[in-house]
């Protein structure tokens, strides 16, 4: 054999091995991105079921809060009741503002989950859109670094991942409204 088919052939066959080392290469950072994209859908499925728990649970507490409020507006102009100390004789407007105080709390807690799961899950929907966007230049640009991508979301993921196995709040996280604020805010409003 000539040396220079020799030359041609050992040339033919590294650059079938370059090809086939960009070709492996790009396929392990395509099943990656698809790995992390497929771990974002999972996530997004369960943020949304969170925001949906937490909404229903929001809608139920409201209208408990709506019929608090009416018993009260009922005993003060029952019993003619402008005043908190006289708020605070009458047993049933008493208890209706303790109720109230606790639902709000709990309302505005659940509120903030709501929010902070809803930015969680635009956070994951920019990340996969980048994926996708990634996957579909994987084969153009030859040695693509998906790491900082795949780090970006990773981050993302370890911060929301323990936030979804949390009960949406604990009572201890509630702060409760001075009574007397609430009975300004609770008389004041037409009923």
């Amino acid at each position: 054999m000539k040396p220079r088919s020799l030359c041609k052939y050992v040339f033919a066959i590294l650059m079938l091995l370059l090809f086939y080392d960009n070709a492996s290469a790009d396929k392990l950072k395509t099943e990656a991105l698809e790995q992390k994209s497929y771990e974002i859908s999972s996530l997004r499925v369960t943020i949304i079921d969170k925001i949906d728990q937490a909404i229903e649970r929001r809608t139920y507490l409201e209208r408990r809060l709506s019929g608090f409020i009416g018993e009260i507006h009922d005993e003060q102009i029952q019993f003619e009741i402008y005043t908190h100390p006289e708020a605070m004789l009458n047993l049933r407007i008493r208890y209706n503002l303790r109720l109230i105080q606790v639902l709000q709390a709990y309302v505005n807690r659940l509120n903030e989950r709501i929010t902070y799961f809803q930015s969680g899950n635009e956070r994951l929907k920019y990340l996969d859109h980048q994926i996708k966007d990634d996957m579909a230049i994987i084969n153009t640009l030859e040695d693509m670094e998906i790491d900082n991508l795949i780090d970006s979301i990773n981050v993302v993921l370890d911060e929301i991942i323990p936030e979804t196995q949390k009960q949406t709040f604990e009572a201890s996280d509630i702060r409760l409204q001075p009574l007397d604020r609430l009975w300004d805010e609770i008389s004041n409003k037409p009923s």
